[in-house]
């Protein structure tokens, strides 16, 4: 599977691209053009189902986009209403922040008024799982008027479409795409070129000469990083050494060893001599010149481009990487499910679910954001082709980041793991903890926390 000519095989798991292959590429029928069932097939999902016999169905979807994305929400929201005028009113939620949004889910698992639809990452899907909460989405997939054919899961990106079955999902599909971003490298090249360097260099041990280089010369820290949770950051800065750690199995967590101090010792030179700045709003710093580089989600993309306008030249490109032979990066970005409701809403709910996920919405939500369009047809549209004209920092971050995003084990113990080992790198940063003890915290704080979701 290849995403263009330019683009190698797509960099997932090998546990979810083995999924994939096995359940993800199966024969399916084709499903009709438009929303109107064909009469001479037989929906196995909506039988004695007639969407708008008795009025449209209403159904709510809780996100948590806000801004320019939620911007892209209510276009999108706005264009499927029209499409299906009569039988279905989609009313679009902002739920604040993933933890928001995780919180008033978990209430309304308890006391009633789930939505319809919801944003979530794999983490909490599996925790909703647990709840027998949300509706396995293979048999709206492979019913044969409202499912998807063969060729409509192949323009799926495969990274993408293996997400939504993870081993985790005991072989079925339990989300359907959002959006999608990896953790990329903002750089201001003229701050980079006053240190005579063209782009972040391409190693971690290059990186660290680098940021020394770049704070001495230009005057400003080299990079800014949030004064919060670092845990997840640092999660996926390990990885690039060919490191797992959390197990693949979710045996154990591996933080505590060479490479990981490696790295803990290279934050900590930088922090000492200055060549970190740690901010609350790290773009804010980024884009007024104050840090000549910023590690974060390319889903950022847009508002950089809105924020730094023609202040600077800048860039995003792949995070440096490790020791291993492969890059890697964290693939970010939010998927969606479907909460057991009614039959009614539930085929609705699919329906929004299938609209988001295809050609059309994904190049809205692409052209609006700085993410990633889910399907490779979404790259041909009139619409992306211009954005991506118009804004080269997105066409980078699509080409030198994206290939190379893949999500890591997904465990429902991995954000709670991610705040411990946060808390340990904390210590270190701040002159309580050496970084040899600084992983020794974190290996065994985060141990403990996957036992306590075992």
């Amino acid at each position: 599977m290849y995403l263009s000519k330019k683009f190698p095989v797509w960099k997932v798991s090998l546990a979810s691209l083995l999924l994939l292959t096995t359940i993800g590429c199966g024969t399916q029928q084709a499903a009709p053009a438009g929303n109107q069932p064909d009469k001479k097939a037989e929906s196995q999902v909506a039988q004695g189902i007639e969407l708008g016999k008795n009025g449209p169905i209403t159904i709510d979807f809780w996100h948590i986009q806000a801004t320019i994305y939620g911007d892209a929400i209510k276009e999108m929201v706005a264009a499927f209403n029209k499409e299906y005028e009569g039988k279905i009113i989609v009313k679009e939620v902002f739920q604040g922040t993933y933890d928001d949004l995780n919180k008033k889910v978990r209430a309304s698992l308890q006391g009633g008024g789930l939505p319809t639809v919801a944003m979530s990452y794999e983490s909490d899907t599996l925790e909703y799982m647990k709840a027998d909460k949300i509706v396995p989405l293979d048999a709206y997939i492979n019913d044969p008027v409202y499912g998807l054919n063969k060729a409509a899961l192949d323009d799926i990106m495969p990274g993408v479409l293996a997400r939504q079955r993870i081993p985790e999902y005991n072989g079925k599909t339990m989300s359907w795409p959002h959006g999608n971003s990896s953790m990329g490298v903002y750089y201001n090249s003229d701050l980079l070129k006053k240190a005579g360097y063209d782009k972040p260099a391409a190693t971690w041990q290059e990186f660290e000469k680098m940021a020394l280089d770049i704070t001495d010369k230009s005057g400003v820290p080299a990079l800014v990083m949030s004064n919060a949770n670092n845990g997840g950051t640092f999660r996926t800065w390990l990885r690039t050494y060919g490191i797992d750690p959390i197990a693949l199995d979710q045996s154990g967590v591996n933080y505590d060893n060479p490479q990981a101090l490696e790295l803990a010792s290279m934050i900590k030179n930088l922090v000492d001599k200055k060549a970190i700045l740690f901010a609350q709003d790290t773009e804010q710093e980024f884009t007024n010149g104050r840090a000549a580089m910023e590690i974060g989600t390319t889903a950022r993309t847009s508002s950089k481009l809105d924020l730094v306008k023609d202040k600077f030249k800048w860039g995003v490109t792949l995070i440096p990487q490790g020791k291993s032979g492969s890059k890697v990066t964290e693939l970010y970005g939010g998927n969606q499910i479907l909460f057991k409701t009614t039959p009614e809403k539930q085929l609705a709910g699919w329906l929004f679910l299938k609209y988001f996920a295809e050609s059309k919405a994904q190049a809205i939500y692409a052209s609006k954001t700085g993410y990633f369009p889910a399907t490779l047809s979404a790259q041909n549209t009139d619409l992306l082709k211009k954005n991506y004209t118009d804004n080269p920092q997105k066409k980078q971050a699509f080409d030198e980041v994206f290939p190379y995003a893949r999500i890591d084990v997904s465990s429902a113990a991995r954000s709670k793991m991610d705040t411990t080992v946060g808390e340990a790198l904390q210590a270190m940063t701040a002159g309580k903890l050496a970084p040899a003890d600084a992983l020794k915290k974190a290996q065994s704080d985060a141990t403990k926390t996957l036992k306590e979701f075992k």
